[in-house]
């Protein structure tokens, strides 16, 4: 079973609806559950602290809810199938979980009691269900924008193996016939293993660094490169990196900031 994960962004106006319902909820959460009490009722007086209370674990939960699905949809280890959606799942219930615990914590901190755990676990039940709607909704309607039209880009973005477009035809690539990517003038190229240099439909980099495994890594802005393709790594000033890769006449230059991970990486199946 696969489903495809969309790596968007969540727009405003969905932001600005999740905060209004979210406001809505809290208000009827805090009448029902702490309050008991209806607006029309006689002697009636806004419940504004628990309220407050209310709202302030709906916010942390709903974006606590964006910010992982924003980032764990992203990870180009991250595939197109079900185990990828049960981890944003699990995440979410997990994070939610631990955010309701801190805040119900802070809040028998502050107001000094002890809240009964029988309506803690009911509270908790509660907060996951949220959560876990939450989190259905960013999938099924990330899964349904996905299924538009289908054209030979969205083919190849959802193909299981690596696939370019050229010429209005699909070629499809194995990992370890290429060497690397690189980011010139606009275009995307691959330099496979036998030195050709063949033009991708792909806009960016980061397009093509979330279809591939860990075999590659992002050198920097304008490479991505593969381990078999490594001839060499060569220090530079300030802790820099070069790299020398089969096929590519310049080096590949790696900042100090990414060439301890460069490292890690490399010498997890080389070493340097």
């Amino acid at each position: 079973m696969t489903i495809a994960l969309p790596h968007q962004k969540i727009k405003l106006s969905d932001n600005t609806v999740r905060r209004s319902l979210m406001v809505l909820l809290a208000f009827v959460m805090t009448h029902l559950i702490t309050y008991q009490k209806l607006p029309f009722s006689p002697d009636y007086q806004f419940p504004f602290i628990p309220f407050t209370i209310f709202l302030i674990y709906g916010l942390f939960i709903c974006e606590t809810n964006t910010w992982n699905y924003r980032r764990l949809s992203k990870k180009s280890k991250l595939g197109n199938d079900l185990s990828s959606v049960l981890l944003i799942i699990r995440t979410n219930l997990l994070y939610c979980t631990l955010i309701f615990t801190i805040l119900s914590i802070g809040q028998m901190l502050i107001f000094q009691y002890v809240m009964d755990p029988f309506r803690f676990v009911g509270l908790l039940g509660v907060c996951l269900m949220i959560s876990l709607i939450e989190t259905g909704v960013f999938i099924l309607r990330g899964y349904a924008k996905g299924n538009g039209t289908l054209t030979l880009n969205k083919l190849a973005s959802t193909s299981d193996t690596l696939t370019i477009v050229r010429g209005g035809e699909l070629r499809t690539i194995q990992e370890n016939e290429v060497s690397c990517f690189v980011h010139q003038n606009g275009c995307v190229f691959l330099i496979d293993t036998d030195g050709n240099k063949l033009v991708t439909q792909y806009e960016s980099l980061s397009e093509v660094e979330e279809k591939l495994s860990n075999r590659f890594f992002r050198a920097n802005r304008q490479t991505i490169i593969s381990i078999p393709a490594i001839r060499a790594l060569q220090k530079d000033v300030n802790n820099k990196l070069k790299v020398q890769l089969e096929h590519l006449s310049t080096t590949v230059n790696v900042s100090r900031y990414k060439s301890r991970e460069l490292k890690t990486w490399f010498k997890s199946d080389h070493s340097v």
